[in-house]
């Protein structure tokens, strides 16, 4: 099995279905996944300065934090049994904490990531 990204606007419900056996996780504030979503405010006016090598770095140090590694450990074994699909509001991949987040447990935990669902 693998992580899949794709945005909310994508109706990730739908595609989480073409996946079959599929664990869906929200990661953006308030969503119930806070361990791993864009916490901070330096973050936030990052994005909005589209300054993205250094929210890209400071995106992964937040995943350092004990509680995100606990996340992302605990879905890298979901992973063995079914596919992860993580979801955020951004609609590029290539400017977005998902893809960073995804990526991020490939190289620590050994879970392929297939990329954006379309």
């Amino acid at each position: 099995m693998a992580i899949y990204t794709t945005y909310l606007g994508n109706k990730p419900k739908e595609k989480a279905r073409r996946l079959g056996s599929c664990f869906v996780y929200f990661v953006m504030r308030n969503r119930g996944n806070n361990e791993v979503a864009p916490i901070s405010i330096e973050l936030m006016t990052l994005t909005i300065l589209k300054d993205w090598e250094n929210y890209r770095l400071i995106y992964l140090r937040q995943l350092n934090r004990p509680e995100a590694q606990k996340w992302m450990e605990k879905r890298a074994q979901e992973a063995k049994i079914g596919n992860i699909l993580l979801v955020c509001y951004e609609k590029d991949p290539a400017h977005c904490h998902r893809r960073l987040l995804a990526e991020e447990m490939a190289r620590r935990f050994g879970v392929e990531y297939k990329g954006e669902l379309c």
